[in-house]
């Protein structure tokens, strides 16, 4: 074999050798680049994972925010229209009490006391009666008395404050309160439900 030859065949094998090496590298470039791309977006599956959690998070604690400050503006309004029922119904009933004051100091409130005793006097038509006044109404207790015929005894009840009389039958154990004390009471549950001022709370 002569010297060309031989450098012939010395360099098919150092090409050979060069081939394989670059094929090599080429596959050690390429598993790399694909390592690297599968490693990228697992890193970013899990920012964005993680970024997601933490919006929802977030979002979350915004929610809670909003409906505790909801809640509390909620009951605060809700104080305050209470606030403001209370002082109209307060203001409406100081106005009913002057003018129940103003009726017991006029000619009609000493027929109304009759009236009133004529009234019982139908539902307890026999046995003693107590009439319960009070003391600036002890000048009508007489002429009320007269109503039962001989059967009633009038006594003071400082506990009455705007008027009236409460009428109660020994015999039978019933008391008929008519005061305007208790008519005027009652009429505030009637007010809480017809004025317009009812106070609902919502869940």
């Amino acid at each position: 074999m002569d010297i060309q030859q031989q450098d012939e065949k010395l360099s098919k094998f150092i090409e050979a050798i060069n081939k394989d090496a670059e094929d090599r590298r080429s596959r050690i470039l390429a598993e790399v680049e694909e390592y690297n791309k599968a490693e990228m977006e697992k890193a970013e599956t899990e920012a964005l994972t993680e970024a997601y959690h933490m919006i929802q998070e977030q979002m979350a604690q915004m929610r809670t925010s909003i409906r505790r400050e909801l809640s509390q503006k909620e009951i605060s309004l809700h104080r305050e229209t209470l606030m403001q029922r209370e002082n109209i119904t307060k203001r409406v009933f100081e106005e009913a009490k002057k003018h129940l004051t103003a009726f017991t100091q006029s000619a009609d409130y000493e027929t109304f006391l009759v009236k009133a005793a004529s009234n019982a006097k139908s539902v307890f038509p026999k046995g003693d009666i107590i009439l319960s006044m009070r003391p600036s109404d002890m000048k009508f207790a007489n002429m009320v008395a007269k109503v039962f015929e001989g059967r009633a005894t009038v006594q003071e009840d400082e506990s009455i404050l705007l008027g009236g009389m409460r009428i109660r039958c020994q015999e039978l154990g019933l008391v008929i309160d008519d005061t305007l004390d208790t008519r005027l009471n009652d009429q505030k549950a009637w007010f809480a439900q017809h004025s317009g001022l009812a106070v609902t709370a919502e869940t």
